[in-house]
């Protein structure tokens, strides 16, 4: 589905942007309820490409996303994922993991999770929970078409692009919504309390968008949503939110990659013949 029109509404800055009601704000309004006092973002780990055949998005945009749902990580990342469990994201006070129901996505929180829940570590059973609107496929066609010709890098260079500011600040909106229904729901209280960190594993810039959201709804300074405004993410880092004081940290592993193997040496010319 398309992001719902009330959504939309004429901006020139960032700091200008008129919160529409029943998106970020009642995430942070969900977040004091249950007692959430972090959030944090997670991209998810290196994977693979579309499938060879694979359909186009402008030609089949149905089966387009049905091709990227369903893309795994490779070993690079399922390697990424260790790292960044073992270095960080265990350490985190988690109550809930929300996650895209792209497969990489979900892929990489079960496996950062892995040094989470373990018999050793005695912490409650987690709260798990897709959120539909965080995969943006489908979700704004001017999202997806500035990313697939834009490609990568910080959120600050969407928002500069031709309806980009609007259209991610509205993407942001959507899964602000979804994760405080979720957050609202009987299921969510039924969970229990402990734990005061709420997880999503997403996508590059658009997890950008939904934190920029979240820092607008919270207040934060105009210093913080700039910083955030040009954040690049990398693959398994994090946007560490601090609700209460209104301030962010990336997270990384900062694990050093393998270098590639060194080229084989060329063979030696054959003996010229006597």
């Amino acid at each position: 589905p398309n992001l719902r029109r009330k959504h939309f509404f004429n901006c020139s800055r960032h700091d200008k942007y008129i919160m529409p009601a029943g998106s970020a704000a009642d995430f942070v309004a969900a977040c004091k309820t249950t007692k959430i006092t972090h959030a944090v973002l997670v991209r998810h780990a290196s994977s693979a490409p579309l499938r060879e055949g694979a359909a186009s998005r402008k030609d089949k945009p149905h089966d387009w996303k049905f091709d990227d749902q369903m893309r795994v990580l490779t070993p690079k990342g399922i390697k990424q994922c260790e790292d960044a469990s073992a270095s960080w994201f265990k350490s985190l006070d988690l109550r809930a993991i929300l996650s895209s129901p792209a497969r990489r996505a979900s892929e990489t929180a079960m496996r950062m999770m892995a040094n989470y829940e373990t018999e050793e570590s005695k912490v409650d059973s987690l709260y798990l929970r897709m959120v539909a609107s965080s995969h943006p496929a489908g979700m704004s066609e001017v999202c997806e078409s500035l990313f697939e010709t834009m490609g990568y890098g910080p959120l600050r260079k969407f928002f500069e692009a031709e309806g980009g500011e609007q259209a991610f600040q509205a993407y942001g909106d959507t899964v602000c919504e979804e994760m405080s229904t979720t957050m609202t729901g009987p299921s969510f209280a039924e969970a229990g309390s402990s734990g005061s960190c709420i997880a999503l594993f997403g996508h590059a810039v658009f997890l950008n968008a939904i934190a920029f959201k979240i820092a607008q709804a919270s207040e934060f300074s105009e210093e913080s949503k700039n910083a955030l405004l040009d954040l690049d993410l990398g693959e398994t880092e994090g946007i560490y939110i601090n609700l209460e004081d209104g301030s962010f940290e990336k997270k990384t592993s900062n694990v050093p990659e393998a270098p590639a193997p060194a080229p084989a040496p060329a063979p030696a010319p054959a003996a010229a013949p006597a």
